[in-house]
């Protein structure tokens, strides 16, 4: 009757060695709300205990070979039945000590009495159902209780008048930066401010049993979250539980911010269906393609299109529709004045809920502008390499063309010298002499020139370079009486990326002049090295001198041809090695500048990107 109650038929299984008793108890044990299985033997009392689910068993201790015990033992310490209730029968003449073992075990004698083996089996039944029918509430409740400490939702008891927290499950740590300690025994009117303070208590008096409401609430960091709540009001407590909708507002505040970005766009911005019928068109579009919103709203796609380019357009609008997106082609429209212009076309498919075209979304960019501006800039660029060809043959022709007579002045001159030496006073041989040095620092100044030119047409070959061999190598080409005299110090020079020739032409120049403006000193010092490593991608370099120096208000003068801050009987020069320099690094994105003091020496400093990316 009690298994009946509970809503399932009781399973008992009979052991007894006797076919007849088992036959016995199976009769006096019968009951509509009961199913009695009965076996003989140790191996098939054991298979059939293992095999299906049992509620109690009365197992014969007296089994021969004295497997009683044993069977009782084999099924207390199975898990799947060690909390079945066993009764031992036995014969009083020899009753049977049980195995330790947990769960509920009594006694029997034969024979039996009807009455107390019924009540026995009853009693052991209702008290073994009661114990799983508990154990599964407690599993039941420690889900429950799992589910909500591991809800990410706040679930809260609270007192319906107070309104103070009674019970918090951890998730309030994360929403509200308080421990559930911390917020119990608090009112949840103390994290509001007055306006919903007054709204909340206003459903408090109200009395509803099911209710929702949002709220500002103020977490520990004193910011705010926004809390979408549903309460259950019952025996003067709500059972509240309070999502965090703070991200879903911000959300939505997004979204009407770039549905405003879509409407100010200059871009044109415009969705159609799957006929290609327009069902959005933002002010871009009005402007691009002289449309009002309203005119678009009863055109096609098609309208836009040119002629020509219908099949194209059908074509790639057959392909959005079978999930294709499309980014930055270019293509041409016709606006509604008839102009055909030229756009540069993105388009991608928008999706409902179950993965269905609700539309195609199109942004358009007018390029006309852009395009012609490209055409311009191609054709300027065409003529000056026409015109770069045409000045490098004129260089030519007119390097040429002076070095015949700058030859023939110099050898015209040692001539005089050699044939009049006894008519020419020293006056004459001075003069002589300086027509022999201005012709050769005329040839000079062609051969810094024509190098100067040639820079703008070199393509830069880059590649990882070593510095500090290649100043290495520098120092090796100048060793002469100026470097036997200064006192050269390298530091730690850090890898470059760029073209070597190039660099090695920006390190000879560089160590040349602190060479010459520092060799009137008594003695010479040049320090060489890496500027310390910054953040903008850039690996820098300096050569210092305890020279002459220079005036750092004419310090913008020092990178232009023919620009000198000495005169020329202090120091030999053309005035073109620096511009070279400034050259040099411009074309590999980097930069140059100097430091001096009149007397005290001068720095120069050069830049250089430290890796193909940023040298672009």
């Amino acid at each position: 009757m009690e298994a009946i109650a509970i809503g399932k038929k009781a399973q008992i299984l009979v052991i007894d060695a006797n076919a007849r008793n088992a036959v016995y108890l199976e009769q006096m044990l019968s009951a509509p709300d009961r199913g009695i299985t009965s076996a003989t033997n140790a191996k098939d009392a054991l298979k059939t205990a293992l095999d299906k689910e049992f509620d109690l068993i009365l197992l014969d201790v007296q089994l021969p070979g004295n497997q009683g015990p044993e069977i009782a033992l084999i099924l207390k310490t199975n898990r799947r039945t060690r909390d079945i209730p066993i009764i031992f029968v036995s014969d009083e003449k020899a009753p049977v000590e049980p195995p330790p073992a947990t769960g509920i075990i009594d006694y029997l004698y034969k024979p039996l009495d009807a009455a107390v083996t019924k009540a026995r089996v009853s009693a052991l039944l209702l008290q073994y159902w009661q114990k799983k029918e508990l154990a599964q509430k407690n599993a039941l409740l420690e889900k429950y209780a799992l589910l909500i400490d591991s809800s990410t939702d706040l679930i809260c008891s609270l007192d319906a008048r107070s309104l103070k927290f009674e019970e918090v499950n951890p998730a309030a740590t994360r929403i509200l930066g308080y421990s559930p300690e911390e917020l119990k025994g608090t009112s949840l009117l103390f994290y509001l401010d007055e306006q919903h303070r007054q709204r909340i208590q206003q459903l408090s008096r109200e009395n509803q049993e099911h209710f929702s409401f949002e709220t500002d609430i103020w977490v520990k960091d004193r910011s705010t979250r926004l809390l979408s709540w549903n309460v259950i009001s019952r025996n003067g407590q709500w059972f509240a539980g309070a999502r965090d909708i703070t991200g879903a507002r911000e959300a939505e505040e997004i979204k009407n911010c770039l549905a405003a970005v879509v409407r100010q766009s200059n871009d044109a911005i415009y969705l159609h269906d799957a006929d290609g019928g327009i069902i959005s068109w933002n002010r871009g579009a009005e402007k691009i393609y002289g449309f009002t919103e309203k005119e678009a709203l009863k055109m096609k796609l098609w309208n836009i299109v040119p002629g020509p380019l219908l099949a194209e357009a059908q074509e790639l609008f057959n392909s959005l529709l079978e999930g294709a997106e499309v980014r930055s082609v270019e293509t041409t429209r016709i606006t509604k004045k008839g102009d055909i212009i030229d756009v540069l076309f993105s388009a991608s498919v928008v999706l409902d809920a179950e993965n269905n075209l609700r539309s195609i979304a199109i942004t358009e960019r007018d390029i006309t502008a852009e395009k012609q501006a490209k055409r311009e800039i191609e054709k300027a660029l065409a003529e000056a390499s026409q015109a770069n060809k045409e000045l490098e043959s004129f260089s030519y022709s007119v390097s040429h063309d002076l070095r015949a007579p700058l030859r023939a002045l110099n050898g015209y001159s040692h001539m005089l010298e050699e044939d009049f030496q006894q008519v020419l006073d020293e006056e004459g041989r001075r003069l002589l002499g300086n027509i022999r040095y201005n012709a050769r620092r005329m040839g000079m100044l062609i051969d810094d020139l024509l190098a100067f030119s040639r820079l703008g047409r070199k393509e830069l070959q880059r590649s990882p370079l070593s510095i500090a061999d290649l100043v290495g190598e520098v120092l090796r080409e100048l060793a002469g009486p100026l470097t036997g005299r200064a006192t050269i110090e390298v530091h730690d020079l850090r890898p470059a990326y760029g073209d070597r020739s190039l660099l090695r032409q920006v390190w000879i120049n560089l160590i040349s002049n602190a060479l010459k403006y520092s060799s009137k000193t008594a003695l010479p010092r040049i320090t060489i090295g890496s500027l310390p490593e910054t953040a903008n991608r850039e690996s820098g370099y300096y050569v210092q001198d305890n020279g002459v120096g220079f005036n750092m208000e004419y310090a913008g003068k020092l990178f232009g041809v023919f620009q000198r801050l000495h005169r020329d009987e202090d120091f030999e020069g053309t005035g073109v090695g620096l511009a070279i320099v400034h050259r040099i690094v411009s074309r590999h994105g980097g930069k140059v500048w100097a430091k001096g003091e009149p007397g005290e020496g001068a720095t120069f400093y050069f830049s250089l990107p430290w890796d193909r990316a940023s040298a672009r």
